[in-house]
């Protein structure tokens, strides 16, 4: 038989020392009382019988290897025998010691490891959680606020069910509830200066829309192709809602605040409205006093190359001309005549055309 020597049964209680450590580490940790208070349910409480199931076994397996080191010390020529044979307590049966003490710590590891998942479903998370059911709550977001009231319930009863993600979510949901809330407070504060703002944005849409119509008018009698119809027919409704609004703010400023950002809305997309029907307008005029004064040069050019003498060059000349001073002018086709005209000014005489 071999003899287990001295230093052997040293490292073998050192292991069992550690492992007994750690099981009086986790009996007394606070959270393992709490989940033992049978609070938990679902698959929480699954989890937990079955963790502190290992428990219960690792602490069987720390006395009977702790018993049989004893009976090694005393009888140290049977040491081999009995740290071998399969004498330990185990969920499958009987063991021997270092497969006992093996499977002990593993499952010591599992507790720990959830006993830690449980802390922080207890600590941080519900500390969090409570603060973002807060938030919410004052920012009047009683969804969210419900939401939070969920989690926290789930966070006692089953929090194994909850993760870090649904912790963070519902504080992102908190936070736009602030935000929301913050920008109506501001609102509700710059409300005065707001409304004067609109009045001057109307008084200015108004007095642009006056302008439009000669403006259109004028250009379609420049260029061909330009709509003469002015858009935003309904300012007259956009002033009654402006004044509405107004009248809200007496009783209800969150409200009316609120209502005047929709205001805005509505106001830029009709001055987007108008934009968008000057602008051919505008740009038809500028592409037909460019193409005047492209053609002014072109002339220049010619007289001072001698070139307007040649019947190719006048005959140029006069076409881009007729298209440019026609009214309305056709800008499609002075710019063409402003091209060919370019091109018989840079062809040489005897050059096909």
């Amino acid at each position: 038989m071999v003899a287990v020597s001295d230093p052997v049964l040293a490292a073998w209680r050192a292991d069992v020392a550690a492992l007994g450590g750690r099981l009086v580490d986790i009996e007394s940790d606070p959270t393992v009382a709490v989940a033992r208070s049978g609070a938990m349910t679902g698959g929480s409480a699954v989890a937990w019988a079955e963790a502190d199931a290992g428990i219960a076994a690792a602490w069987e397996v720390f006395r009977a290897v702790d018993e049989l080191l004893d009976a090694a010390e005393r009888e140290p020529g049977r040491a081999h025998a009995l740290l071998t044979e399969p004498t330990v307590p185990a969920p499958g049966g009987r063991t021997d010691a270092t497969a006992a003490v093996r499977a002990a710590t593993a499952a010591v590891e599992v507790a720990v490891a959830l006993v830690a998942r449980l802390a922080a479903a207890w600590g941080d998370w519900a500390s969090r959680n409570r603060a973002a059911e807060a938030a919410a709550g004052a920012a009047g977001d009683s969804a969210t606020a419900r939401a939070a009231a969920s989690l926290g319930g789930l966070l006692l009863t089953d929090p194994l069910a909850i993760d870090e993600t649904d912790i963070a979510g519902v504080e992102a949901a908190a936070a736009r509830a602030q935000g929301r809330h913050s920008a109506t407070q501001s609102a509700v504060g710059r409300f005065d200066v707001d409304l004067a703002r609109a009045r001057d944005d109307l008084a200015a849409l108004d007095a642009d829309l006056q302008r439009a119509g000669p403006e259109l008018a004028h250009a379609a009698s420049r260029v061909t192709g330009i709509a003469t119809a002015v858009p935003v027919a309904d300012l007259a409704a956009l002033a009654g809602w402006l004044d509405r609004i107004a009248a809200t703010a007496a009783g209800d400023r969150a409200r009316a605040a609120a209502a005047l950002d929709d205001w805005f809305a509505a106001c830029h997309a009709r001055r987007a409205e108008l934009d968008a029907a000057l602008a051919p307008a505008r740009d038809g005029l500028r592409r037909r006093e460019q193409g005047r004064g492209l053609w002014t040069a072109l002339r220049a050019k010619a007289g001072a190359r001698k070139l307007d003498e040649r019947p190719e060059v006048a005959a140029a000349l006069g076409a881009a001309q007729e298209e440019l001073w026609r009214a309305p002018c056709d800008l499609d086709a002075a710019e063409a005549a402003l091209r060919r005209l370019s091109a018989v000014l840079e062809a040489r005489p005897g050059d096909a055309t």
